[in-house]
Formats: structure tokens, C-alpha cells, sequence
């Protein structure tokens, strides 16, 4: 019997089991997927690797792997050598830097997919850090986000910025992984996130989400 191969990478858009939004919420509805989804983000692993990880039957982690990866949530790496068996492994959906003149050019079937993946990819490092209770005991956490009401040139400014901090965000990794080559020290693995979106309902809630206005500084 001939058996197509699968094809590299994540599952088409055509042939996904569940559509984006859907497919979104349902990556991060059961503490599995979470952490399995986040544990592709640190590289390509087989579903008895990441059943030891978690501790959980081998069985088990597979149906979950496999349902991410239908769903469009995770991507097909390919195979490697585990235990003795070429096993198939899986990773998180590759999502490169996007410049704004990049995106601008790129269809709206892919901005859709690279957005998708982003945000799907935020929300499941925050819920693992969450009921993992890495939230609780951090003393260094942010946690800040509001609405500002904005015009064109408003608009352009606060991308503007978010660059500009994302930048900086860059250099201060650079220079932290240089001290601790110096200094041995192991160091923390921070989630940094800028986000800057247009609200998916009008207007905005009165009084803002913390009951205080954008104000200059």
C-alpha cells in the first residue's frame, strides 16, 4: 500500500482539523497542550521525549501532539533517532522576525498564519508560566498592557516605539549572555513581548483597563 509522506513543516491551511481561532483557544485549553506546545519552542522533540518531560504516558502526549499538529498548532520536523527507533519529531510553527515593509507585501492568507502563530505562541508561554507559578514568584514581572485611542500618525509613532524597544530588548540579552560567559552564572529565561494591535471590538472601555488614561510623561 502506498502511503503519502507527510511533508515537512505545518499541516496546510486547506487541511487543518479546526479553524484559526479555534484551533488557537483549543492549544491552550488543557494543561497538555500547553506545556507541549511550549516545549516546542525550545527545539524538535518525538512524543516519548516529551512524555518524560512531563511525566505523563506516552500514549497519552501523542494524541495531544498529534491533535496540535492537525489543528495547525505545531509543525512536522521531520525524524530522528530515539531509543534505538527513528521516531517522528515536531516543533513550534517557525515564526521569523517580519520587517513592516515585509508584511505589507505579504498576502492576507499568510498574515493571518504568522499572526495566528505569534499570538498562539504568547498565550501558551504565559499560561505555562502561570500554572507553573513562575508569575508568583518572579519579583522582576510586567504585566502592563491598556488602550490607547490613537490617530494615523499616532498609530505609525507607537510602532515606531515598539521597535525601537525591541531593539533595545536585543541588546540587553546581547549584553547579559556576554557577562554570564564571563561569569558562569546559568541565568533565567524571561518572556519578553511587544505587542501592539488594533482592538478587536469599537471604541474603548471607559476609563481604560486600569482606570487610567495614556498621559505624557
Amino acid at each position: 500500500m502506498n502511503v503519502k509522506a507527510r511533508e515537512l513543516g505545518r499541516k496546510p491551511r486547506k487541511e487543518r482539523s479546526r479553524q484559526p481561532v479555534e484551533a488557537m483557544t483549543h492549544s491552550i485549553n488543557h494543561w497538555i497542550r500547553v506545556e507541549a506546545t511550549a516545549i516546542f519552542h525550545e527545539g524538535e522533540f518525538s512524543a516519548g521525549e516529551v512524555a518524560d518531560m512531563l511525566g505523563e504516558d506516552v500514549k497519552l502526549i501523542t494524541g495531544h501532539i498529534h491533535d496540535l499538529y492537525k489543528s495547525g498548532c505545531i509543525e512536522f520536523a521531520g525524524h530522528k533517532l530515539v531509543d534505538g527507533m527513528m521516531r517522528p519529531v515536531y516543533r513550534a510553527i517557525v515564526s521569523p522576525e517580519v520587517s513592516d515593509e515585509v508584511y505589507r507585501a505579504m498576502s492576507m492568507e499568510d498574515r493571518d498564519d504568522a499572526s495566528g502563530a505569534i499570538v498562539q505562541g504568547v498565550l501558551a508561554e504565559s499560561v505555562s508560566s502561570y500554572r507553573n507559578g513562575k508569575m508568583v514568584d518572579d519579583e522582576t514581572l510586567a504585566l502592563i498592557w491598556d488602550a490607547a485611542n490613537l490617530d494615523a500618525q499616532g498609530e505609525r509613532e507607537m510602532n515606531a516605539h515598539l521597535t525601537r524597544s525591541y531593539k533595545r530588548a536585543k541588546k540587553i540579552h546581547a549584553k547579559s549572555v556576554n557577562r554570564m560567559a564571563k561569569s558562569g552564572e546559568t541565568g533565567t529565561t524571561k518572556i519578553v513581548a511587544f505587542l501592539g494591535f488594533r482592538r478587536g471590538r469599537p471604541g474603548r472601555p471607559e476609563g481604560g483597563y486600569f482606570n487610567s488614561e495614556f498621559q505624557e510623561q
